[in-house]
């Protein structure tokens, strides 16, 4: 699995690391998760507030995106891994 971060230069390296490390956790055991690209960029929707993170997976036979906007960059990427880890559950429950 390869993990690539865009835009994330506003992100705190702990909270890099933290993330990366439970990537590694979750594809352990598993050959699924193929490529995993998590996109921080500003966002438009003040109602929710305004950065946004997108995390994009490629996956053997499907893609997984979760994304999150917070006011906060930290607080849309926990977010939005949340988000992904029960996407990855579901697509693994499904392709049991």
């Amino acid at each position: 699995m390869e993990i690539h971060w865009v835009n994330a230069d506003e992100l705190d390296p702990a909270q890099r690391e933290t993330v990366e490390a439970r990537l590694v956790e979750l594809a352990e055991g598993h050959r699924d998760l193929i490529d995993v690209r998590i996109a921080a960029r500003p966002n438009g929707h003040h109602r929710h507030g305004n950065q946004e993170v997108r995390i994009t997976c490629q996956a053997r036979g499907r893609e997984i995106v979760a994304a999150r906007t917070c006011p906060e960059l930290g607080l849309a990427l926990h977010e939005a891994f949340d988000a992904f880890v029960r996407e990855v559950r579901k697509f693994r429950e499904r392709s049991a």
